[in-house]
């Protein structure tokens, strides 16, 4: 890079007669001389083709750049880290010292293979030889004639007994019992708000939350104009008021009694749902699976049908770097300890990041009988996985890990600290490549929590069970977004990333509501009437979910003024009558 400077300050058209090439890559060399001379153009693309890959790797930076900035600046400050790092380890469950990790991640990876090898005689989804292992799927889960009839049976009873109500009307009612309005109005008037200041928030939500847009709302909708969506969208719905009011409705979802036949709220999962996107803005990226351009709402979900959070990204992007973000960044009272993702949101670093914030991650992974296993004790026994583990790439280096056993703290600490964004901490340090010395250190930590997690997942059907049941709650909640996403086409909108993130979570929210009012009037359904009355079983609860939008009028209204209707026969009717 210095020579590259001299050159084009002094204006040398050629290069010296022996030009460093020590750094250049060995594929280009060739490329740089021709016929013994110095190609100069050849020369300058080479060294720039090696300063991109440093730069990916980590050992270069650019100053003040976001994603491929000095790796060091994610990093929390040390007088901060120092203050923190007891706590940290304590709340985490790992031990703080290197020499008691090593110990420590030892025994969890010979117990995860003792109760693989234990349970494996009576193992029926996985075989273990030579050639590796072999899965067989999951049978459905045994569900009777009369279990199935009986289902059918309390929905349609339920059906039968929750009214029908339109979707302003719903979202009235749930404020009237939660006032998540008055996050979208100013403080001096939140106590002493008047019905027009909650239909003016309502029908902004909607707007933007259904597509329709501010001005197609304004005309669909009495007494609130354009000019009042827009004063709510450019002074109150920002992301802070609606984090806000999402978290008034996810802590009411989860302190109703009837949620808790569902879950606890202690698992969650989060998958990415994609709307096409025709605006022409940098942001837009195409999917081939849609075949046009579009944007990814990314949604998290609780096992009790809470959805919590909702940001947009890039359809050609990973989830993967994501899904610390919703755990991390809600604002709700809900603390998940195990979370499910697709294939799309699974890398290695984030099986090193959960067990950091004392959480479990737990991906349902694409072909894994062709995912790798890892060991530590190379004299271990490992009965019919010693042919599978005897390559030395399958050894971890604990040593890497234990040297920057610190700095990984020092690392994860930051994204709960606030002091950097955890997706943008991750996709820096993904891009490091595993040149760079921390990122082996991260990864071969994630590699050895990977390797428990499979040998767990294939011993225990219960978890299996759990993660399909997880990543299921999430597709009916696409199904519902959907359907409430209906506005221009369903294709989403949002010049900036502000924008957007104003539309994922206003549809998140009409979600969280919709999904609110259904639970709440199943319990009073409950409370109010006896089931067995009706030959119903209500013990069945829990195979229904609450996301359900048939007694739910979703769209507009059309009005049709029979005053309109003409009074006069027609011409053609005189004429039928002539003939």
């Amino acid at each position: 890079m210095a020579l590259l400077r001299n050159l084009n300050t002094t204006g040398q058209r050629a290069l010296p007669e022996d030009p460093p090439t020590v750094c250049l890559p060995k594929p280009l060399r060739p490329f740089v001389g021709t016929n013994g001379t110095r190609n100069r153009r050849a020369y300058e693309c080479a060294v720039l083709t090696a300063l991109r890959d440093e730069i990916k790797r980590g050992n270069v930076w650019v100053p003040g750049s976001k994603r491929f900035g000095q790796l060091d600046a994610f990093f929390l400050p040390e007088a901060a880290w120092a203050l923190r790092r007891q706590a940290f380890f304590h709340t985490a469950g790992l031990p703080p010292d290197p020499t008691a990790a090593t110990a420590y991640l030892t025994e969890r990876l010979n117990a995860a293979y003792d109760r693989f090898l234990t349970a494996l005689p009576a193992n029926t989804s996985v075989t273990v030889d030579t050639e590796g292992w072999h899965l067989s799927p999951d049978p459905a889960e045994p569900v009777s004639a009369d279990v199935e009839a009986g289902i059918t049976g309390l929905r349609t009873w339920l059906r039968d007994k929750v009214p029908t109500i339109r979707l302003p009307e719903l979202l009235i009612a749930v404020d009237n019992d939660l006032n998540w309005t008055q996050h979208f109005l100013p403080v001096s008037r939140r106590a002493t708000r008047t019905a027009d200041e909650v239909c003016q928030v309502v029908a902004t939500i909607m707007a933007y939350g259904c597509n329709l847009g501010p001005e197609t709302m304004a005309r669909l909708t009495n007494d609130v104009t354009y000019a009042d969506i827009q004063r709510i969208t450019d002074w109150y719905l920002h992301e802070d008021a609606l984090r806000a009011a999402l978290a008034d409705l996810v802590n009411a979802i989860a302190a109703l009694d009837t949620t808790q036949v569902w879950g606890d709220g202690r698992a969650s999962s989060s998958d990415g749902q994609r709307f096409l996107f025709p605006r022409r803005v940098l942001r837009r990226t195409y999917s081939h699976r849609r075949g046009d351009y579009a944007l990814e709402f990314y949604t998290f979900i609780a096992n009790n049908y809470a959805p919590f959070y909702s940001v947009p990204i890039e359809c050609t992007e990973r989830d993967a770097p994501y899904v610390l973000d919703g755990l991390l960044y809600h604002e709700s009272d809900l603390d998940p300890e195990e979370h499910y993702t697709d294939t799309h949101g699974y890398v290695e670093l984030n099986f090193a990041a959960f067990p950091m914030f004392g959480k479990r991650f737990c991906p349902r992974i694409r072909g894994l009988h062709h995912q790798w296993i890892y060991r530590i004790d190379p004299q271990r026994e490992y009965g019919p996985f010693t042919a599978l583990l005897s390559p030395q790439k399958r050894t971890l280096h604990l040593d890497w890990i234990t040297s920057h056993w610190d700095r990984m703290g020092q690392f994860f600490a930051s994204f709960a600290a606030g002091h950097t964004t955890a997706s943008v901490a991750l996709k820096r340090l993904l891009a490091c490549g595993p040149r760079n010395h921390f990122y082996r250190a991260v990864r071969a930590l994630g590699r050895l929590y990977k390797t428990i997690f499979i040998l767990d997942y294939l011993t225990d059907p219960a978890l299996r069970r759990r993660v399909r049941r997880g990543l299921l709650q999430g597709e009916q909640l696409h199904a519902l977004a959907r359907h409430v996403h209906y506005g221009k086409r369903g294709h989403a909108d949002g010049r900036d990333f502000q924008q957007q993130m104003s539309r994922a979570s206003c549809l998140v929210l009409i979600l969280a509501a919709i999904i609110y009012w259904q639970i709440r009037e199943i319990d009073t359904v409950l409370r109010h009437w006896d089931p067995s009355e009706d030959g119903v079983n209500a013990s069945l609860l829990p195979h229904i979910s609450p996301i359900g939008w048939d007694n739910i009028v979703l769209y507009g209204e059309y009005a049709l003024d029979r005053g309109l209707v003409s009074r006069h026969p027609s011409r053609m009717a005189e004429l039928d009558v002539e003939n």
